[in-house]
């Protein structure tokens, strides 16, 4: 009797078996972890700074972050002439100038501050400055500004992405990958 049910048991899987001998692993398993896969990374959220022109709204560029959470504005003072950078921080949407550091001190230039200063062998530094810019515009120089947009080891010239004398307001945004790799392929 025992001999009996164990060979009904083999005899059950053997049968269940023979379709799967020799053809290896489906196919479809690999396949949908793929798709799967790629679905999760394209609607995985990504954080990113829009350049928009400040008076249409037209989308001008937009850069990923890839987890900085600061950016440089860096442009030659027009009555100085010598460079001013402003550094900002993003905390979610929000953007927050962070410190600025300018080479002479003259007309149009900080004399006093209620922020913490330093003289350094890069020039003046004003910080711990943390006051929100809404909205953050700077007007793209025409002549001799030379405007650059600075995101780690990125430089950007605004004249990349405007035009001389247009209104560009920068913007922290978080959207899908997707989104992002959609907005700045098709509608660009």
């Amino acid at each position: 009797m025992c001999i009996r049910v164990q060979s009904a048991i083999t005899m059950k899987w053997e049968s269940s078996n023979k379709n799967r001998q020799g053809k290896g692993r489906p196919a479809f398993p690999a396949f949908a972890y793929a798709l799967l896969f790629t679905i999760l990374l394209f609607s995985f959220p990504v954080r990113y700074l829009a350049a928009t022109d400040a008076a249409s709204a037209r989308s001008l560029k937009s850069w990923l972050l890839f987890g900085q959470r600061s950016f440089t504005i860096s442009y030659i003072h027009s009555v100085e002439l010598t460079e001013v950078r402003e550094v900002y921080r993003i905390e979610q949407d929000d953007i927050y100038l962070s410190e600025t550091v300018f080479f002479s001190y003259g007309a149009g230039l900080p004399s006093t501050t209620p922020y913490s200063f330093e003289m350094t062998e890069e020039g003046f530094r004003i910080y711990d400055i943390d006051e929100k810019v809404d909205p953050l515009i700077y007007r793209t120089g025409a002549v001799r500004a030379d405007h650059r947009l600075i995101i780690g080891a990125r430089d950007i010239p605004f004249l990349d992405f405007s035009q001389p004398a247009e209104a560009v307001m920068f913007q922290s945004r978080k959207s899908p990958f997707i989104i992002f790799l959609i907005k700045e392929f098709f509608y660009e």
